[in-house]
């Protein structure tokens, strides 16, 4: 069962100090991957599966992502948040929730995971979930940490360092726009919010084995440069 959602936010406010001078002018989502703007390889896969509206919530260096935004002509459309003060990976949903619709997406913006968006959305309609997490299988879950589930509900987010083959969070989630009520800005969502649900048996699990890559760390950004059009040139002009 898939249902469809048209509405994302994408988290774009930090620095990334682990890529050392690449971000020092440049924030880590506008780094160029295969000649184009990593965002812009996140943006056109959401509207590949059926995403219209896309919030997109910067602080660092916010100022230079306005010459990519007036660059872009492609769908989806794409609205600011800029945070004016360090809000956390939460925060800033908070600030938003009256824009926001009553199911929608939160994603990383240095994370490029094809993951199944519409089954994500499904699961908050058939259940007692709030928010539905897209896992994803690596062959060492260290740089991560370790996702445990029961069934289709998730029981733990393990801290990083622990070696080996296993599920992680891919940085993908389903929303119900009610779990915001009462929270306020700061807000974590791996540290405070998505605990406190887990506590709560309101936390969904979704395993997906699409492409995933995260350029937080220079390995990876360099194998982004070869994978990510590799896999478009695949799957670019295709649907969910």
């Amino acid at each position: 069962m898939t249902i469809p959602v048209r509405q994302a936010v994408v988290l774009a406010g930090g620095r990334g100090s682990r890529l050392g001078p690449l971000t020092d002018d440049t924030p880590k989502p506008l780094l160029h991957v295969a000649e184009r703007p990593f965002l812009d390889w996140v943006i056109d896969n959401l509207a590949r599966h059926g995403v219209t509206d896309v919030i997109l919530t910067i602080g660092y260096r916010a100022e230079s992502f306005e010459p990519w935004l007036q660059g872009r002509s492609a769908a989806p459309r794409v609205t600011t948040f800029i945070e004016q003060d360090p809000l956390d990976t939460g925060g800033a949903l908070t600030l938003l929730a009256d824009q926001l619709d009553e199911t929608f997406l939160v994603l990383n913006g240095d994370t490029l995971f094809d993951a199944p968006l519409g089954q994500l959305a499904a699961r908050l309609a058939d259940g007692p979930s709030a928010i539905a997490v897209a896992l994803r299988s690596v062959t060492d879950s260290e740089r991560y940490g370790r996702v445990t589930l029961d069934g289709s509900l998730v029981t733990s987010f393990d801290e990083k360092g622990e070696s080996g083959p296993g599920l992680i969070n891919g940085g993908v989630y389903a929303v119900r726009r009610d779990v915001l009520s009462g929270r306020v800005a700061p807000l974590s969502l791996e540290r405070e919010l998505l605990p406190d649900l887990v506590v709560d048996g309101r936390v969904a699990g979704v395993p997906s084995g699409g492409f995933f890559i995260d350029i937080g760390v220079p390995e990876s950004f360099e194998e982004a440069q070869r994978t990510v059009p590799r896999w478009w040139e695949e799957v670019g002009s295709s649907s969910e």
